[in-house]
């Protein structure tokens, strides 16, 4: 299954500065200048030290995205305030199991 990058980011162990990249050629070194990420949400590159790469990169598969963004459009078009359209988007991760559920307890 496809998936779709929707956050590009890495943390250095060595200075401990998360950085991300947000758009294409968007290229940053931490401040130390161990690691260094690019891509945006296009590609994920990391350059420097690969060993002091911490990954915190979050990709998530074409289908659930897709349902996120029909969960919002929903919502729009039914009149739902915020709080209603972060519902919609939690149910729509939900049914992709995209949730760890032990964390909604009572």
């Amino acid at each position: 299954m496809a998936k779709r990058i929707i956050q590009n980011e890495i943390q250095c162990h060595s200075c401990g500065e998360i950085i991300h990249s947000d758009h294409v050629h968007d290229f940053k070194w931490c401040d130390c200048g161990a690691v260094g990420i690019d891509g945006g949400l296009e590609y994920l590159r990391r350059s420097g030290n690969l060993h002091d790469v911490v990954e915190r990169s979050m990709l998530i598969d074409e289908d659930a995205l897709a349902a996120c963004m029909q969960a919002i459009s929903w919502a729009d078009d039914t009149g739902r305030n915020t709080h209603g359209k972060v519902l919609a988007i939690i149910r729509a991760l939900r049914q992709h199991d995209l949730l760890d559920m032990n964390k909604f307890g009572e």
